[in-house]
């Protein structure tokens, strides 16, 4: 599924829609022997023609509606994807994400397409505050964007993100208090397939983009690392078997010189390897100049596990931001 090898990936225009392309004729592929296999138990020993053709006018109608049901998310996001964005949804894009502001015209087009597809598959809740479509598009932004270089990702592991009016503690009670630190969650057990985030963080860390800490991608990255089922610090959906070795060793390192301050890195990855990995993920994304400066290993490694180079955008973009003040 993900290309491991660090060089450049083929267009994520063309790599969705070869995904597509192939979830179609699998979808086929499946409506055809299930249609063959009821048509074969269906028969007599020694059918008829008619008794043939009877059987066929059920079964087709069958395949058809089939086919349909397991083509309906492929034919729903084509839609989402033809509706126009909403200007105003654009303006916080433009103004609040910087990610989004380092992207070409058409990495911004499929971006805004991504967005939109979270905001209408995904319910955002807010608990005993109001969310307005700053925190709604925000809270997109940072699904999509630990994801972006996966074409046609689907968050199936999520089906609603909880707003919270303030910090929280393992109850779900908030506060500001240091019991009550909790900043974004992603849930489990009776919360399963959910996510909290404290509303005023989320706010924040895009208006303070640059300090290596974004607790929508933080907790994001936690829910790509569950991919897998668990969150340990090894997504295994964007790791190889042969690179989870130099993975692990290379996180031990990074935590160790984090235990010796001898790193920048949040001490909060600390905690074990899936809080590493999603620490790691935070300053990839909100500084990867500093990063690929500082942690040349790492960011390769993230860069190869992401599918991204933050690093290369950001100077891209920042040199043709200068570019028009050199011809002068």
């Amino acid at each position: 599924m993900v290309n491991f090898s660090g060089t450049s990936p083929s267009p994520h225009t063309d790599d969705r829609l070869r995904l597509e392309r192939l979830t179609r004729i699998l979808a086929l592929v499946l409506t055809g022997v299930v249609c063959f296999l009821a048509l074969a138990v269906s028969l007599p020993f020694r059918p008829t023609p008619l008794e043939i053709g009877l059987r066929l006018l059920f079964i087709v109608p069958v395949g058809c509606g089939l086919y349909y049901f397991l083509t309906r998310r492929l034919r729903q996001r084509a839609a989402i994807r033809q509706e126009p964005f909403p200007p105003h949804w654009q303006n916080i894009l433009n103004t609040e994400v910087a990610f989004y502001q380092g992207l070409n015209a058409e990495e911004q087009q499929r971006f805004r397409e991504e967005v939109n597809i979270f905001l209408r598959e995904k319910r955002i809740t807010g608990i005993n505050t109001s969310i307005d479509d700053t925190v709604r598009v925000l809270v997109a932004a940072s699904a999509v964007i630990p994801i972006f270089g996966f074409p046609g990702w689907e968050w199936e592991q999520i089906r609603e993100v909880l707003i919270y009016p303030d910090s929280f503690n393992e109850d779900y009670q908030t506060g500001r208090t240091p019991e009550q630190s909790i900043l974004g969650m992603v849930g489990s057990g009776a919360m399963t397939r959910m996510m909290i985030l404290s509303k005023p963080e989320l706010l924040e860390v895009f208006r303070q983009s640059g300090d290596r800490q974004n607790v929508g991608i933080h907790e994001f990255a936690h829910l790509l690392d569950k991919s897998d089922g668990v969150v340990d610090g090894v997504p295994e959906v964007a790791l190889p078997a042969r690179a989870i070795k130099p993975w692990l060793e290379l996180v031990h390192k990074e935590m160790e010189a984090i235990r010796q301050g001898r790193s920048d890195m949040n001490p909060y990855g600390l905690t074990n390897e899936g809080e590493f990995f999603a620490v790691a993920a935070e300053y990839f994304f909100e500084h990867p100049v500093k990063m690929h400066r500082q942690h040349p290993q790492l960011y390769a490694m993230l860069r190869k596990i992401f599918r991204q180079d933050p690093h290369s955008r950001f100077t891209r973009a920042f040199a043709e931001m200068i570019k028009p003040s050199r011809s002068h």
